[in-house]
């Protein structure tokens, strides 16, 4: 098992600092919406570490893990539908140069004969796995499938990994804790969680 950080010590990873700071607003009225951003900016923000929060707050508040799914897909669903729409209106020249650049990039060349041959259908199968399909939205996007549709594919799909991960952090968080990179993590909101109590004269914030 990994050491417990010092809790004076300030997170040493980045998804350990947004869950200390999703944690804490967790029983607040915008936390919710604030926790859509994530999924929402995947599209455009690849770097974001979605999967280990969907995963992490699940296993913090495992109460509440429908409600975070829920937030999460349909956050990636209308994500779909603006990266769509802008690929769409942002003009001949955005479509033409990412159009270029696609067939040589690998990530786009890997789906690109799926969403040409099935279109649509290929967006929902790939929206099966647990990452966001963000390839398979730029590709139905450049050959012209409509953004609702695109955004409806990944709606019907997404719930499918996401449940499933959030189910397993709420569920099976000693299973989870076998990834040396998420025990870490969350070993670093408890400690925060542990000083955060005792500064507080006891009083935690977390489900129980």
């Amino acid at each position: 098992m990994a050491d417990v950080p010092a809790v004076n010590e300030r997170p040493t990873t980045r998804a350990g600092r947004l869950l200390i700071r999703l944690d804490g607003a967790a029983h607040k009225r915008w936390f919710l919406p604030t926790l859509s951003v994530f999924p929402l900016s995947d599209y455009a923000l690849p770097v974001l570490p979605n999967q280990m929060l969907l995963m992490g707050l699940s296993a913090l508040h495992p109460r509440r893990w429908r409600m975070i799914a829920l937030t999460f897909v349909v956050a990636s669903a209308l994500g779909a539908f603006l990266a769509a729409t802008l690929f769409q209106i942002a003009g001949p020249w955005l479509r033409s140069t990412l159009g270029g650049l696609a067939p040589q990039r690998e990530e786009l060349s890997e789906v690109s004969d799926l969403i040409t041959q099935y279109g649509a259908w290929g967006v929902a199968a790939l929206a099966l796995l647990p990452w966001t399909p963000r390839a398979a939205v730029v590709m139905c996007a450049l050959v012209g499938i409509p953004p609702w549709t695109i955004a409806a594919a990944v709606l019907v799909s997404r719930p499918v990994p996401v449940m499933l991960l959030a189910y397993g952090g709420a569920r099976a968080p000693l299973l989870l804790r076998r990834s040396r990179r998420l025990e870490r993590v969350l070993l670093e909101v408890e400690a925060h969680r542990t000083h955060t109590a005792r500064q507080d004269g006891g009083a935690g914030t977390g489900d129980k």
